[in-house]
Formats: C-alpha cells, structure tokens, sequence
C-alpha cells in the first residue's frame, strides 16, 4: 500500500511539473519555454551542461506566457543542456544547422608527390567535427595495402582549429628525425620512390553524423627536403599604383599552409599594417593578398616571422633535422623585412 502510494505521488509530480511548460524553443542567445504556468521565478529553476552539470549563468523573465532564460554566453551547437525546475529536468540543445553529411573538402599540402621528411598535413572538412577519438580512424597505408603502423603522431590533444573544421595530422617527429632512436629503429614512416595513401573514414561530426564516404588521398614520395625557406630567391610580383590588384610572392618551394596564414603581413612606410584578404595558390607555391583599399605609391614592408616554414618543418632559420648550433639565431619568431616599392 505503501509503494503504491509513493508510486501515485511520483506521478502527480511529474504531471503536475510537466503541466509548467509545452515546449521549448531554443537559439544561441535565449530558450523561451512555452505556455509557463508557475506561480513564481524563483531560485529552483537552473540550466545546466549536461555533460560537466556546469551552470549556465544567465537571466529568467516572463515574457506573457512564456518563460524566457536569457544566457550569459551563446550556447553552443557541440553541447547538451538541461533544465531543471524542483523535480522536473528537460534536455535541449541547439537544433542542427546543416542536414548534410561531413565530408573532407581539402589536404594539404595539395601536391601528389611529398617528401619523406614530410611533418605535418591539415584535413579540412565541410562542417565542425568532434575533436576527441579520430586519430585511430586516419591510416597511413603502403603501395602493398597494408597499414604503416605508428606513422602519425598521436597527440593526447587533438590539433583541431577554431571552427572545429581542420585537423592537424604530425607524422611522428622521433621518426623523422634523425638520430633519434625511433628514427634508427623504424625509420621514417614514408619511404622515397614509393607511393602511399592516407585514409579518412568513421569521424564523426559534432551531430554525431559519420563522413559521407571514406576519403583517400594518394600521393609518391621523394627523397628527404633538406632546403629551408629562404626569403632572398622569392620572387615578387608587385602590383600597380591605384590599383586592386594583388601583391604576389612566388616560391620555388611548397610552403606549409598554415605558415602562409599566419607568418606573412604587410606594412605601409608609417608601419601601419594593410588589411586585406589573402589566398594561397600553385599547390601552396603562391602566396596572394588583395588589400580593402586600393595601393597607394609608396614604400611597403612585407614582415615574415621566421618561423614561416615548409611541410617538412624547415623554417627561415634553418632546418628541422639540424645539427646543434647550426640554425642562423639563437632565438625562433625573428621577423625578415622585405621591402618594395609601389610607384
């Protein structure tokens, strides 16, 4: 009698807190909670992250009939929340933007042939990813159909960007370095007249939703790149005075990718830095930016941080396999000054 009692009393609470609301709809920056019908807003009512039971600050009013909770910071599409009001807890999150399936859009470096050396490559997909348990699922396979095991690098953190949409795979530095014991007893995981393919498959985007179909990229492999970037054989292509047109610079080289987004700007005489867009072309052999206003005549700076490097890792200051004592400063993050002239 007793159970059933207690049985009776847990549904009458649920009925009547269900009885609260209708449902809710949810935005970045406010969850309306439709037809709320409490008496009150009081302290009992909470949002928290449903996966680290975080509190998500921010404010509660009645808007008619509808309870309005207005969060501190926009929710975000990667998590679960849950409200909770006395005994009653509802799960909600951000509705999906995109239908569509991920998919990788791009590798780079983009070449077919690479160097046996080669240190790091970025997959770029279409939509944001899950950032934990993907590099299992990225194999490195031989011309043979079988796995190079222990090729690339399996970081405890993951190196995903901002938007979630690009991942950073290292081929395991030990390796690709010399005289280091796993490069004696293993050697290099890539090897020269040879050809290989990386293979994406089962990464699951922040939805859950698995790839569209498995990605494969293959590529040949020549002898190790034993030449560093040097900014004094680029050639650049300046553009004219009044002009939209963009500046180029031009290397013999491939030059890592993200190096050309992040080591590169552009000074005025006043060293007031140009802003403008950028674009990378030629299998990342050509480097463009297109200022928001048209050039001026005058003397410009084109500033690279030494640390500009190639896909293998060799930088302005020398190379990634280098003898102690044999890079051009002691110190990394230099930056070289390429001066031209717009007449």
């Amino acid at each position: 009698m007793k159970l059933q009692f207690f049985i009776l009393s847990l549904v009458c609470i649920w009925n009547s807190v269900f009885a609260q609301m209708d449902s809710i709809s949810v935005e970045k920056n406010s969850v309306t909670f439709h037809n709320w019908q409490a008496n009150s807003i009081d302290a009992s009512i909470f949002v928290f992250d449903k996966t680290d039971r975080i509190p998500i600050h921010g404010n509660f009013y009645k808007a008619e009939n509808d309870l309005v909770f207005i969060p501190q910071f926009p929710l975000l599409q990667t998590r679960n929340y849950v409200f909770v009001f006395e005994q009653f807890k509802k799960d909600f999150s951000l509705p999906r933007e995109n239908s569509e399936l991920p998919k990788v859009t791009a590798i780079f470096p983009s070449a077919n042939k690479l160097p046996e050396n080669l240190l790091r490559m970025y997959i770029q997909f279409s939509q944001p990813m899950k950032t934990i348990g993907n590099l299992e699922n990225i194999k490195l396979i031989d011309e043979n159909g079988k796995e190079v095991k222990g090729a690339i690098f399996n970081n405890v953190h993951e190196l995903w960007d901002a938007s979630q949409t690009q991942l950073t795979i290292i081929f395991d530095p030990a390796r690709v370095k010399t005289g280091l014991i796993a490069n004696e007893t293993l050697g290099r995981a890539l090897t020269p007249n040879k050809t290989f393919t990386l293979v994406i498959d089962n990464l699951e985007d922040i939805y859950g939703e698995k790839l569209e179909k498995p990605y494969m990229k293959a590529f040949s492999v020549f002898s190790a790149d034993t030449i560093a970037p040097d900014t004094t054989i680029w050639k650049i292509e300046i553009p004219v005075i009044e002009s939209m047109k963009p500046l180029k610079l031009h290397f013999f080289d491939t030059v890592d990718k993200m190096s050309l987004q992040t080591r590169i700007q552009i000074f005025n005489a006043e060293n007031k830095l140009i802003r403008g867009k950028m674009q990378i072309e030629n299998q990342e052999k050509t480097w463009s930016f297109i200022p928001e206003k048209t050039w001026k005549k005058g003397t410009y700076f084109i500033t690279v941080n030494s640390r500009l490097a190639d896909p293998s890792g060799n930088n302005l200051n020398g190379l990634f396999d280098h003898e102690i004592g044999s890079l051009k400063n002691d110190r990394e993050g230099e930056i070289v000054r390429l001066k031209f002239l717009i007449k």
